[in-house]
């Protein structure tokens, strides 16, 4: 194991490794070298909570960090782990990864854009310089799909460095140990959950996420020593904490990788195509990379069309995930469209139990309580289900100054927005909530035969 992967928590300054990630940047930049070698993309950066701006101290040492992404090359040591642990990735792509070197300063463009402030959040000095963070990002899509994850990171840590300093890490190991417990061990009858921590892109910081992974395991272990069963810590989505803390990785395709296939395919039949291309670069097998698919980039309803189209495809794609829109009536829409998917392969259930072996994830803002009723609805009509928990686990902050109130997380997120000059959008499950080209969602919509009863806005 590589020396860095030992460092204190407390001694690392981010950037630090080209393994501080989320599992599925490196799944999908392996994708994009077989896929879209040459294709070059724009990436955009959005505020979802625009009255939380920066300031200008803020923004300079973002600006000095995202630089010092150049700096970063996979070490030997590394590779070492990261195939150890993920054997599905071959040399080919392991020789890419060690040799490439990011260059911010030329595919990066970050440009501070000065606003009055109109909240309160830190209470500090009114005569600092506040404003809006533009960042764009320029290249070729195999080295620039790795910026989001590291830059949002350093984007949040600035944010709670110098403009909401009203917090503390005091109790954060035994509030995520609490968690855990809870998550674990829930209400009766309600069954124990099986749930990762997907929270890298919008933590407080790096110490933060470090902390609550080891949060997590001393309540899992204690779940464990206690004769919990059922209950599973599944792992975490960030490849670095992963191998220092011997977790499973955890991760899934994002919509980037659907938005760009849909951008240059065409929207009609753009999951399925999605799943296919997929699979050229990650087939089927016990060593394979597990196979679960995002369902609602141009949303569920077309997602289904695709899914149903292909009852020996979707048969190998055992989990499905919900990131927007109703979580119930997903589950109830994924049980049925595998009943088809059953029937029309012939297959019988002796049991009678429909989609045995397959699994919803959800992803979508969640916290315990609402963990739990998933759980139990998932249970109610015998759906299996998994958790992937974000800013809940690492962004969850008192002000010290009142305990009783909430030190707010950010709402930032970094989508894909052009490939090879086309336009991407992606439609969510959520009404009104789109993002891209105003003209480009309407022509998606004509083309998969959806409703445009939206509100006619445009978020990120």
């Amino acid at each position: 194991m590589s020396s860095i992967l030992k460092r204190p928590a407390e001694e690392v300054e981010i950037p630090f490794s080209i393994l501080d990630t989320d599992l599925y940047k490196l799944t999908m930049q392996n994708a994009v070298l077989h896929h879209f070698y040459d294709s070059q993309v724009v990436i955009k950066f959005t505020n979802r909570a625009p009255h939380m701006l920066f300031n200008k101290e803020c923004f300079d040492w973002v600006v000095k960090h995202v630089n010092r992404l150049s700096e970063l090359q996979l070490q030997r040591e590394e590779r070492i782990s990261l195939q150890n642990a993920y054997p599905w990735f071959n040399d080919k792509y392991l020789d890419y990864l060690q040799n490439m070197k990011l260059d911010p300063k030329n595919q990066v463009k970050l440009t501070f854009h000065p606003k009055p402030r109109l909240d309160d959040n830190s209470g500090d000095n009114d005569n600092e310089e506040y404003g809006e963070i533009e960042c764009i990002i320029k290249g070729p899509w195999r080295d620039t799909i790795l910026y989001e994850v590291p830059i949002m990171s350093i984007l949040s840590e600035g944010y709670f460095k110098f403009v909401d300093t009203d917090w503390d890490y005091n109790g954060q190991f035994e509030l995520a140990k609490r968690k855990a417990s809870d998550l674990l061990s829930p209400p009766k009858p309600t069954n124990p959950l099986v749930f990762s921590e997907f929270g890298t892109r919008r933590r407080r910081s790096f110490f933060t996420q470090d902390t609550i992974i080891r949060g997590l395991i001393a309540g899992f272990d204690e779940y464990k020593s206690n004769g919990g069963q059922g209950g599973l810590l599944a792992g975490t989505s960030n490849v670095y904490l992963a191998l220092k803390y011997g977790l499973k990785p955890a991760g899934t395709i994002a919509h980037e990788w659907i938005m760009a296939i849909g951008a240059t395919y065409g929207y009609q039949g753009a999951n399925g195509r999605a799943m296919d291309m997929w699979e050229q670069v990650y087939p089927p097998g016990p060593d394979g990379a597990p196979l679960t698919m995002l369902t609602d980039t141009y949303t569920a309803q077309a997602f289904f069309v695709d899914f149903i189209s292909s009852p020996e495809r979707a048969l190998r794609w055992s989990t499905l995930r919900q990131d927007s829109g109703d979580p119930f009536a997903f589950v109830q829409s994924a049980k049925e469209a595998w009943k088809v998917i059953e029937d029309k392969s012939g297959i019988k259930r002796e049991d009678g139990v429909v989609a045995k072996g397959r699994r919803v994830i959800f992803s979508d803002g969640l916290d315990i309580q609402k963990a739990i009723e998933l759980q139990k609805g998932c249970d109610e009509i015998g759906m299996s289900a998994s958790f992937g928990i974000g800013t809940f686990l690492t962004n969850d902050f008192k002000k010290a100054s009142n305990p009783t109130e909430t030190s707010k997380p950010l709402n930032i997120v970094i989508k894909l927005n052009q490939i090879d000059g086309k336009n991407c959008v992606k439609l969510s499950d959520d009404k009104g909530k789109f993002t891209g080209d105003v003209e480009e969602v309407k022509r998606a919509q004509e083309e998969l035969h959806l409703p445009r009863d939206h509100e006619e806005k445009r978020r990120g």
